[in-house]
């Protein structure tokens, strides 16, 4: 009864989801930020995501004083290392010395792919992911339909999931969070980053919660760097 009512608090939250990414009408703001001295934030969506299902959070992190950009604005269709170069040219190509990443989903994989730049890693502050599968994940090895795109970075032990992670200086500027249970990046263990600075579970439920739910929110404003 109780995986049940995981389920259904789950599939609430995609709906929700589901009506901004494909029913809402207003275009998702690219790079309109507010004026202030604190570090930016870079959002990142995962894959099949875009942002305006991060409008919600970017709203929510303007109002506490940080400037937001999104990435991307459309549709996240393309292949990692596709969209981990746009992710490189968005950084690189914003006025700010230094800015910092929350990264949804795939989005932490995109993530580590571009910090493998020396510029982006010099850039980059630090990364909060939400319910990435940083070690790659049990669905991963079923993912038939990224064959041809991406398999090699969500299935489990592959080995360009290891090398990825192998790399102590990126991880350190990591910060790992997920939800308590999510049906679509398990088991939980797969979203640990070995050395990252932080690894830790929240008391929400769903993999959609990582983006809508304002638990998620306040702790992720806990952890961004001023």
């Amino acid at each position: 009864m109780e995986t049940l009512k995981k389920h259904l608090a789950s599939f609430r939250l995609r709906a929700e989801f589901w009506r901004l990414e494909y029913f809402s009408r207003s275009r998702a703001r690219d790079f309109t930020t507010i004026k202030s001295k604190r570090i930016p934030v870079v959002l990142v969506a995962g894959i099949y995501a875009s942002g305006k299902s991060l409008r919600p959070l970017k709203k929510f992190l303007e109002q506490k004083g940080w400037p937001v950009s999104l990435a991307p604005a459309e549709k996240n269709y393309a292949a990692v290392p596709i969209l981990a170069k746009k992710l490189e040219a968005r950084i690189l190509a914003l006025p700010a010395k230094k800015v910092q990443i929350v990264a949804h989903s795939l989005g932490g994989i995109t993530a580590l792919v571009a910090l493998k730049n020396p510029k982006v890693f010099a850039k980059v502050a630090q990364v909060i992911t939400l319910g990435s599968p940083l070690q790659g994940c049990a669905l991963g090895k079923f993912a038939f339909w990224e064959l041809k795109k991406n398999r090699d970075f969500v299935a489990p032990n592959s080995k360009k999931i290891q090398a990825l992670t192998a790399n102590p200086k990126i991880n350190r500027k990591f910060r790992s969070l997920r939800a308590h249970f999510d049906p679509i990046v398990f088991p939980p263990e797969v979203s640990i980053l070995p050395g990252a600075q932080e690894n830790r579970a929240l008391a929400v439920v769903g993999h959609i919660a990582l983006i809508l739910s304002p638990t998620v929110w306040r702790a992720v404003v806990k952890r961004l760097l001023k």
